[in-house]
Parts: structure tokens; C-alpha cells; sequence
């Protein structure tokens, strides 16, 4: 199964497309054109544009001929049509996701999805040469990460297309989600259980039940110490802010709360903190914003690598380990 990948910048006459490039030299240089294919957009690109003058110089330096190239505009039918999403910025990531919110679980900041930071890489468009070259440098500098971790999401394919069919489906075992809230979240609670039942996940609910005013840290608590257990995969709790039940959450030994009001924190909250439970603000985002961060979270797995020596870092602390 070939991997199609999606560069995208703002315009697609510098970033994506010297990115686009390097990353095809890459995969040739490995000989891995029949496992993966690269692409490339913008944003805000004029359709039919050339590179810019910079890009096609420093490309040059570098025996890659960009001439060729030409922008095209993003469009939900390009981020449909690819299996991995690679944006230069965090406004860019959250554009596709505006455009293409299921996209959620493919699209991601690009340095970060080599391992190389969650920033961006800047615009070098109307700058000098030499902005051009340290952008190029940069981008260069990744590649080999971004394929090494193609090459990974191309050998997981399979359980991963099944994965985004039923962000639940864990082989024959139903996932086991702990739920729980306070008065200020009733309703919202009612709505992702409603989503749950939908998605075939076994739900034991550790309420509040009734809209009367009750404290928080009397669900949150129980419900983190049954996920602590093992008795439940993950547990979910919202409150007004979210903010009181991640607290609580967080004082019970083994669990990870996180608390999320966007997708890509989401995300980030299951690949690198293998968060276990998840945190919502009744008061802050909507019932569908929370079914899109909920549905993000519970398809996301842990990536592992250096984010499980800094997790047995935390474990270190929680277990009093100097």
C-alpha cells in the first residue's frame, strides 16, 4: 500500500513546495517510490503559480530542479484523497481541520510529526537568499525522520484504516470507557454517551445524575481510581472548565488527565502523554466540538520513543524517585 502525503503552506510556491521536493529526493534516495507519494498545496494559493524565485535558487544549489512546479489550492478533495496531512504551522494544521475536521487523525504539524518539535517553520517569502537557504536547510534536516515514520504508518496500515473506521475497535475486545461529571456538565455528558453507544464502546457511568449542585472530586475520584485499576481503558470527565476534574484526576496515582478543548491537543494528549483520561469544559466548547475532540482522542494511540522516557520520568516523580 502506497502512503500519499500532503505538504501544505500558505501559498505553495516556497515552503511546500521545496518540502515536497526534498521529501521526493528522500523516498528516491531509498528507493521507496512504490510505498510513498508526496504532494503538495497551500492555503491561499493561486492556482497555477510558480515557485518562488528564492525556493527555485536554493533548490538549485541542491540539484533540484522546481521550475516545474505549480501551486494549487487546498481543497477538502486533496485532504480526502491523502493519508497523511503535513502542515508548516499550527494556524495551517487548524485550517485543514476547519476544511476537514475528520481529517483530525491524519493531519499533523510537520516538525512535530518527525520528532523535531511542535514549531513552525517559518515563511521565507519576500526575504532574502539566505532565509530561503536556512528554510531549505531545515526542511532537509527532517526528511529523514518524516520517512522513517511514513515507513512505520505504511507497515500499520491495515489495523490503522480499521482504526478510522471504528476508533473504538481494539481486535475483538470493546473498549471500556469510565464516564463521569458534575451539575455544570450533565447535559454535555448525556451528549458523548450518546456518541459512545453509537461507536459500540462498553460505558459504565459514575454520574452526577441529577442537574442539583455536587463537588466534582466526588466522581472524579472513583472514576480515575477504577481507570487506575485497570478496570476501564479510559474515563472521560467534564465539568464547567474541565479544569476541577483534572485535578482531582491527576491526584490519583497512574492517571494522566488531560485536559482538551481542541482536537490537536487531543491528539497530542494520547501520542505523547498516553493520556488516560480526558477532561472537558461544559462552559468552554460545545457538545459537537467535544464529539470531534472525543472521537480524536479515543482513535489516537501512544507513539512511544522519547515520549515513554519522559512518561517513566513522571512515574519517577509520582513515585517519590529522586
Amino acid at each position: 500500500m502506497t502512503v500519499k502525503v500532503l505538504l501544505v503552506c500558505t501559498g505553495n510556491t516556497c515552503r511546500s513546495a521545496m518540502g515536497e521536493a526534498l521529501l521526493r529526493r528522500e523516498i528516491e534516495r531509498r528507493n521507496l517510490q512504490d510505498r510513498i507519494s508526496v504532494s503538495s498545496a497551500g492555503t491561499a494559493a493561486v492556482p497555477g503559480d510558480l515557485a518562488s524565485e528564492g525556493a527555485r535558487t536554493v533548490m538549485a544549489e541542491r540539484d533540484i530542479d522546481i521550475a516545474p512546479h505549480r501551486a494549487r489550492r487546498l481543497t477538502p478533495e486533496l485532504i480526502a484523497d491523502s493519508d497523511i496531512v503535513l502542515t508548516m504551522t499550527n494556524r495551517q494544521r487548524e485550517a485543514v481541520l476547519q476544511m476537514a475536521p475528520a481529517a483530525a487523525n491524519k493531519t499533523f504539524l510537520l516538525k512535530d510529526f518527525a520528532g523535531a518539535g511542535q514549531t513552525d517553520i517559518l515563511d521565507p517569502f519576500g526575504q532574502p537568499v539566505e532565509t530561503y537557504r536556512a528554510c531549505a536547510d531545515e526542511l532537509e534536516s527532517i526528511m529523514p525522520a518524516v520517512v522513517e515514520r511514513l515507513l512505520r504508518r505504511a507497515e500499520n496500515a491495515a489495523p490503522e484504516a480499521q482504526a478510522a473506521a471504528d476508533p473504538t475497535n481494539e481486535g475483538a475486545t470493546k473498549l471500556r470507557v469510565a464516564i463521569g461529571c458534575d451539575h455544570a456538565a450533565l447535559d454535555l455528558k448525556r451528549h458523548i454517551s450518546g456518541l459512545l453507544a453509537e461507536l459500540g464502546v462498553e460505558v459504565k457511568d459514575f454520574g452526577t445524575h441529577t442537574p442539583e449542585s455536587m463537588d466534582y472530586p466526588d466522581v472524579a475520584r472513583p472514576l480515575s481510581e477504577a481507570v487506575a485499576r485497570g478496570e476501564f481503558d479510559r474515563g472521560i470527565l467534564m465539568c464547567g472548565t474541565g479544569i476541577g476534574m483534572c485535578i482531582t484526576a491527576n491526584k490519583v496515582r497512574g492517571i494522566r488527565a488531560a485536559l482538551c478543548h481542541d482536537t490537536f491537543s487531543a491528539r497530542a494528549a494520547r501520542e505523547h502523554n498516553d493520556s488516560n483520561v480526558l477532561c472537558l469544559g461544559a462552559r468552554v466548547i460545545g457538545p459537537g466540538l467535544a464529539a470531534d475532540i472525543v472521537r480524536v482522542w479515543l482513535a489516537s494511540e501512544f507513539s512511544g520513543g522519547r515520549h515513554a522516557r519522559r512518561l517513566a520520568k513522571i512515574s519517577d516523580i509520582e513515585n517519590g524517585i529522586c
